[in-house]
């Protein structure tokens, strides 16, 4: 059975103690076995052998920290779109894959080709970038003033 088989099988196998597992380490990425198994009413072993099969399967796929990029001196976040020729994708995604204030660069439909997300310090630094990305075509940008939803954890339609 091929592993997109496996996960369409699994996926619709998931029972009510999945479900806490991929909650409890969206919350807590380092929480124990121990707390997995008490919080699923599993043992130990049992809930990191449920979790393996979820890393297994590719539903988890790795664990993070969150890094406040404001304590970091990176004061202004920036979302910037930028229609760019087709022929000209690869060199642009080469390039801001060497930006490391972009935290995020997603391929989109609509009127612009790729939606930046970029954390920087200044102002300055901000027209600096916008200035090396305009090589690749037009681009539009947006300051975001505050945050509604930083990172939401993916739970159980019900």
């Amino acid at each position: 059975m091929e592993i997109e088989d496996k996960i369409k099988s699994f996926q619709a196998q998931l029972d009510e103690r999945d479900w806490i597992i991929l909650s409890a380490v969206q919350d807590n990425a380092r929480v124990s076995f121990a707390e997995l198994g008490r919080q699923a009413r599993l043992s130990p072993p049992a809930a990191a052998e449920r979790l393996r099969r979820l890393e297994d399967l590719k539903i988890i796929q790795g664990y993070h920290a969150q890094i406040s990029y404001e304590h970091l001196g990176l004061q202004m976040t920036a979302i910037i779109e930028v229609r760019v020729k087709r022929s000209d994708y690869l060199r642009f995604q080469k390039a801001v894959e060497r930006l490391p204030s972009i935290l995020e660069c997603h391929h989109i439909s609509g009127r612009a080709s790729f939606l930046l997300k970029a954390a920087v310090p200044s102002v300055p630094a901000l027209e600096t970038l916008i200035g090396g990305l305009s090589q690749y075509g037009d681009t539009f940008t947006s300051l975001v003033l505050s945050t509604i939803v930083k990172r939401r954890a993916f739970r159980r339609e019900l």
